[in-house]
């Protein structure tokens, strides 16, 4: 007989495993249930928060027999964001979780080696950029499995200044000096920090009511009006703010746009490039969602020849500035989606070694049909979701076979988890 479980309902729960989420799993009467926010072994007490014909999740209202590897999370909002699943574990602990949630996901596709794992140098303040929703004059995130606002007046894995700009960025909504942002983002490229209020298409007429910004001081601020940031559709507009976002590359300054994509943690991307460009010596290569070319760049220093491929018009932009500023390397750049412009490619060239860094949503199938079909000897595939990871090797796995596999832990304290599979064919 099926138990109507209320929210208000408190159950007793020993945790026997964690999910590939980060959540602990726990039985009720039969049922799974899982539960954030806790560790193996642990006896806990558990209100339902949403009942399903095939499992439970719920929330921890009393840690009854605590881990020994437990620890106080350092953020006062961690019980309730939704941004971050360990601070409640040691670094070791959280690692070997990590470890275990993708060695069980790659079973799928038949890999039972190893799985490596790059440690960041930071765990707390290393991320360079975030986003925050913007409520009633409050910054904050959403809440866990919710859209529910959190309004935050910290993070502690964003960087000190981007922690500072978000005590500006609040007094300066307080203000009452700006209206109908939906969003802000903040990015930090080496010491210089963009802030970008995100409004929809239809609040452009804030352009012609500009606030005062000198509360910003040193940092930039953008408006841009779309959806997202980071959509082709999106206008973006500089409003404050002499100098540009540069990286130092080999000696010269290359600008970066707010709306591109980067790695957000500095120390991991660069142990991650230098670990694929070892496999690029000497060889052609195509870079798959390249973003601003930066490993396109990197790759190029040692290799024949890289093409590289970016679906979004400012970050294509970025990468032939890049290009143009290193003239020496043998770079070419396609504006385009992978699944157009891959299959011309393999057609006029034979290439030695294939980069994938798909987004979330991993590889459209005709670019794994492409690859599947072609003659490519290497292929080095980056995902920071192992579900679709997973999904697209279950294709790739009928002509190559998985040589490696190695976490980059791009994301200390999230269970996402920045992963590098080489295969070969």
């Amino acid at each position: 007989m099926k138990k109507n479980f209320e929210k208000t309902d408190e159950n007793v729960v020993d945790i026997y495993d964690i999910s590939y989420e980060g959540a602990g799993v726990g039985r009720i009467g039969g049922k799974i249930v899982f539960v954030p926010k806790t560790l193996k072994n642990e006896q806990v007490k558990v209100s339902i928060l949403k009942n399903t014909s095939s499992f439970l999740i719920g929330k921890v209202t009393e840690i009854l027999q605590a881990s020994g590897e437990r620890k106080t999370p350092k953020c006062p909002y961690f019980d309730e964001c939704g941004g971050c699943d360990f601070q409640h574990c040691e670094y070791k602990t959280e690692k070997q979780m990590k470890i275990d949630i993708l060695k069980n996901q790659l079973r799928k596709v038949g890999f039972e080696g190893e799985v490596g794992f790059v440690e960041s140098d930071k765990r707390f303040g290393y991320r360079n950029k975030i986003k925050l929703e913007i409520r009633d004059g409050k910054v904050g995130y959403f809440k866990a499995k919710s859209r529910e606002f959190l309004a935050v007046e910290s993070c502690v894995i964003a960087t000190p200044l981007i922690n500072d700009c978000i005590k500006i960025i609040q007094k300066f909504l307080q203000s009452g000096r700006l209206v109908g942002a939906k969003a802000v983002y903040v990015k930090q490229v080496e010491e210089a920090v963009a802030v970008c209020f995100l409004f929809d298409k239809t609040r452009e007429k804030v352009l012609k009511n500009m606030p005062n910004f000198d509360v910003f001081g040193e940092f930039l601020v953008y408006f841009a009006f779309g959806e997202v940031l980071e959509s082709n559709s999106t206008k973006i507009v500089k409003v404050y703010g002499d100098s540009k976002l540069t990286l130092d590359l080999g000696g010269k300054e290359v600008e970066i746009e707010v709306s591109a994509f980067n790695q957000i943690n500095d120390f991991i991307a660069g142990k991650l490039y230098d670990y694929v460009t070892d496999f690029c010596k000497g060889k052609r290569v195509v870079n798959g969602y390249s973003g601003q070319g930066f490993l396109t760049y990197k790759i190029a220093q040692n290799a024949k020849f890289v093409y590289g491929i970016e679906y979004q018009n400012s970050a294509h932009k970025s990468a032939e500035m890049l290009a143009n500023s290193f003239k020496d390397y043998k770079i070419q750049n396609f504006c385009g989606r992978v699944e157009d412009c891959l299959p011309e490619i393999l057609t006029k060239d034979r290439i030695d070694v294939l980069v994938l860094d798909p987004p979330r949503e991993g590889c459209a199938r005709q670019v794994l049909d492409a690859v599947t079909l072609g003659k490519i000897e290497q292929v080095i595939y980056t995902s920071c979701n192992f579900s679709t990871l997973v999904r697209d090797l279950q294709v790739l796995k009928n002509s190559y076979k998985i040589e490696s596999v190695k976490i980059f832990d791009m994301f200390p304290c999230c269970c996402v988890m920045e992963t590098v599979v080489v295969l070969k064919k």
